[in-house]
């Protein structure tokens, strides 16, 4: 079920065997409709069991990506065009209701690079903070070009420039430690008119089976400006139902430690998301419990419930 999750066209390849020739074949014939097939330009065992365990974890961890439009592991399956209209209906147990509108598109220019793509943003999930924060939290807009320089065996680079002006650098590396739990190591550098940061992000995933998949994730990021160093975690864990259903249950806090030390958000949530009437469309029911706190201003804890209605049309 992996497998046809992955390539989303009821397409099957028994993986479970274990001859390398034969696994080589089929990432021959197949590396363009499944981007987790890959395998390395040397013939050695070891290489030969990287590509093996690459592929087998890569496939669930893809599938729950693309269906909850996580950029982390998306990036790298060379993800083509996305287009993404989300509308946030949201009530807040003591702040009331608030409707919020986002627009994300990723796409190809046509006749140019395939490598060349056009980044538009009003998500704010290039923010590397973006999975710990809730429906009300403003990101940053954004819009610009986004070149995929590298992306081969467990190494991918690429730079992106937006229109602020920003230049980023991203670099990341991903070694599976077994068929069932893989490594992540992203990190960032940019440059922003007048500001220098950097970002470094770890990940650990393991599969449980096909229905279950565990990630931790941790971030650490640095300015040289007034806000100095911010941090955050969290442990979601995806649970597959159908095709067309899934549910994400997720853990996260968030702190910083300037002007000082405190931790400005923390939240429990469950996520369930299904496909509706249409291939493109879809709807979240997100129940949470929110801790936040602004600097002078005491904790606000409250409980929110927010349903999503989304249009999206992708093709990874």
């Amino acid at each position: 079920m992996a497998v046809t999750k992955a390539l989303g066209h009821g397409l099957s390849i028994d993986h479970e065997a274990t001859n390398p020739a034969v696994i080589k074949q089929e990432a021959d014939a197949l590396e363009v409709i499944d981007p987790c097939l890959t395998h390395t330009a040397d013939d050695t065992a070891f290489d030969q069991a990287f590509d093996y365990l690459n592929t087998k974890f890569c496939q669930p961890a893809i599938w729950f990506d693309s269906f909850f439009v996580d950029e982390r592991t998306q990036e790298d399956a060379r993800a083509g065009t996305l287009v993404r209209w989300t509308n946030d209906f949201s009530y807040y147990g003591k702040e009331g209701f608030k409707y919020r509108a986002n627009l994300n598109a990723r796409f190809n220019l046509p006749g140019v690079n395939q490598k060349l793509k056009v980044i538009i943003d009003s998500q704010g999930e290039d923010d590397p903070f973006a999975f710990l924060k809730g429906p009300d939290d403003e990101g940053e807009r954004d819009i610009g070009l986004r070149y995929d320089w590298y992306a081969k065996d467990r190494v991918s680079f690429n730079i992106k420039a937006n229109i602020k002006p920003k230049l980023e650098a991203r670099w990341r590396y991903t070694y599976p430690i077994s068929q069932s739990t893989i490594t992540r190591l992203t990190q960032k550098i940019y440059q922003e008119k007048k500001v220098t940061g950097e970002s470094t992000e770890f990940d650990i995933e393991h599969s449980f089976d096909e229905d279950f998949l565990l990630r931790w994730s941790a971030v650490a990021q640095y300015e040289n400006r007034n806000n100095g160093w911010e941090f955050g975690s969290s442990l979601n864990l995806y649970h597959y139902i159908s095709s067309k259903q899934a549910i994400n249950y997720i853990a996260s806090i968030y702190g910083v430690d300037t002007p000082y030390h405190y931790v400005e958000n923390a939240r429990i949530a469950v996520t369930y998301r299904q496909n509706f009437l249409r291939e493109w469309l879809f709807f979240e029911i997100t129940p949470e419990y929110n801790w936040s706190k602004e600097v002078d201003i005491d904790r606000l804890d409250q409980a929110i419930i927010t349903l999503r209605l989304e249009v999206m049309f992708q093709n990874i």
